[in-house]
């Protein structure tokens, strides 16, 4: 992002991961990957009822329940699109549309790149915007340190709303 690209619509931001797109994949679009470096717990159904196992894809068309780490926060919505080991996209609240993309470097690593946008019918917000701006930033260097070095930067032990790893 930069000033000129800057708008209050959507935002994209990117990270280059040592690991192979399959890898990455699975920590964006399994129920155990994701809990691994975002999310405290996570469940997705199919067929309404149905659990996804830990380790199976969710598809599009599933939808989720998310619980935040060490927070009495969870977040329902839908994978609006899933093609494996290229492209995530889920609803992030009544506001926001997310798209994970992935792709292949030409040294075998994986650049993944996030965007989250506005729904269509939502009505802006301009602090859940910045908060998941910034937020973003943090847990997508998370998922590099969880990837390249098995250490997951979240706090587990200190409740604070003002600790960047919170």
């Amino acid at each position: 992002m930069t000033e000129k690209t800057f708008d209050m619509d959507s935002f994209i931001h990117a990270i280059i991961l040592k690991a192979p797109v399959e890898s990455v994949y699975e920590y964006v679009a399994t129920s155990s990957g994701i809990t691994k470096w975002f999310i405290g717990k996570a469940k997705y159904f199919y067929k309404d009822s149905h659990i996804r196992l830990g380790n199976e894809h969710a598809r599009k068309g599933d939808s989720f329940l998310w619980n935040w780490l060490n927070k009495d926060l969870e977040l329902k919505g839908v994978v609006t699109e899933s093609t494996e080991n290229k492209i995530f996209s889920f609803t992030f609240s009544p506001l926001f549309l997310v798209t994970v993309e992935l792709s292949k470097t030409d040294d075998n690593n994986t650049r993944l790149t996030l965007k989250q946008e506005y729904q269509d019918s939502a009505s802006k917000n301009d602090f859940s915007y910045i908060n998941c701006c910034t937020c973003w930033v943090f847990f997508m260097t998370n998922l590099k340190s969880v990837i390249e070095h098995g250490i997951d930067l979240r706090e587990k032990e200190i409740a604070d709303e003002m600790m960047v790893n919170y």
